[in-house]
């Protein structure tokens, strides 16, 4: 069965998380993601600690399925005409250098679009092109703490935490994807390539949403709330006997089912949470009343309980919980690819596609694992030509 993406070829320049996410989903489509390396150890996030499998770090094998690998020294002329000859067979090539490495390296979009008119380019960086900040380096924690994020995360009085998930680095992937399949588009409908330049920093800050409006509109500054909202009461995770789960009430008929269900309908009429506006300034009230019930049951019983009354609520799982969640293995969230003989684990795509499935994963590269087929391929160099060049230290 036809990928949605089969016949896209990706040169893939980048290293580290925002990058490499964003070409892993492109492979999961289809599209053909030659990972260009240097030959000298490669993707820095190969060597991450603090757990490898048969020499390759998980942190890289977490972000690099479905891609080939090939070695390329693009300090040297000789490497830099490679990688000319790969972009003239390409359609996109992906890059998270800072601002300014590219043009030092002769690969910028400029240069790039006169050997091939049509190619498109995506850059990601922590700012952008421009900017106040320029070529300052930065990592997700550095753009969650920028971008207002941070300070909405946690618990109020002990200072602002970091996202559990770099959600600095993978908006700036998700954003990637998407202006990549609309430059791909744009492409289709007029035969031009384009630049895809993403920030960061911008893409984070674009998920803020009512937040935002209730600083710009009603002055509101968001605060951490812990696991709580700033409009909706109960929207929170509660401590069970045996760990904690999460209760949401976002209309008045979940609230009045809550109460039922937690044999409190007194409170359904009580003048303090007849509403969602007196909920929300009776809050530490209400938490202080619904914590005790539900310190009584385990996350189990609890879980078996609202949602037959339905109430919205989830256990907060735990990684190894996740694996196993009903609806994560339904849905074929985990998927098992072969390295080295072992299986390893990772959670999938969330893209599902009635004509255009994903069906396969492929394990992530060694490093320069394809050199030869995809020098032979793109170039037409022999295995004597590729030795040479290997000698010469250029791949």
């Amino acid at each position: 069965m036809k990928k949605v993406l089969e016949g896209i070829r990706v040169i893939d320049l980048t290293t580290f998380m925002s990058g490499p996410f964003a070409t892993m989903i492109l492979g999961d489509l289809g599209a053909e993601i030659i990972k260009v390396e240097y030959p000298n150890g490669g993707d820095a996030s190969r060597h991450i600690p603090p757990y490898f499998h048969k020499g390759e770090s998980l942190y890289y094998l977490s972000l690099n399925r479905n891609k080939r690998s090939v070695t390329l020294n693009l300090s040297t002329d000789e490497g830099r005409e490679i990688l000319y000859g790969l972009v003239k067979k390409a359609d996109i090539v992906i890059d998270n250098f800072r601002p300014g490495v590219l043009t030092k390296l002769g690969a910028n979009y400029d240069r790039l679009k006169e050997i091939n008119p049509k190619i498109i380019c995506c850059s990601i960086s922590a700012f952008g092109y421009g900017g106040p900040y320029g070529s300052r380096p930065a990592y997700d924690l550095t753009i969650q703490a920028l971008s207002g994020s941070m300070s909405m995360t946690g618990k109020e009085g002990h200072g602002p935490m970091r996202l559990g998930v770099p959600m600095g680095d993978l908006a700036g992937s998700m954003w990637a994807v998407v202006g990549i399949l609309s430059a791909l588009y744009h492409r289709q409908m007029t035969g031009d390539g384009q630049l895809v330049d993403i920030a960061l920093l911008d893409s984070l800050v674009s998920f803020i949403t009512y937040p935002a409006l209730y600083y710009s509109h009603g002055g509101e500054v968001a605060k951490p709330l812990g696991s709580g909202h700033q409009a909706i009461v109960p929207f929170q995770v509660f401590k069970t006997r045996d760990y904690y789960i999460a209760v949401a009430c976002p209309r008045e008929k979940f609230w009045v089912l809550l109460c039922e269900t937690l044999e409190i309908p007194e409170l359904i009429s009580d003048h303090r949470f007849l509403k969602m506006e007196d909920r929300l300034k009776n809050k530490e009230e209400l938490h202080t009343i619904l914590s005790p019930i539900f310190s009584q049951k385990t996350n189990t019983e609890w879980e078996e309980i609202l949602a037959n009354a339905g109430v919205p609520c989830a256990p907060v799982n735990t990684i190894d919980k996740a694996f196993i969640d009903p609806a994560i293995q339904q849905r074929e969230m985990v998927i098992s690819v072969d390295h080295f003989g072992e299986k390893l684990r990772f959670f999938g795509n969330p893209i599902k596609m009635s004509e255009t499935p994903i069906r396969e994963y492929c394990a992530p590269p060694l490093l320069g694992a394809d050199n030869q087929e995809v020098f032979a391929e793109f170039l037409g160099y022999s295995p004597e030509e590729v030795e040479k060049l290997k000698k010469k230290k250029i791949i």
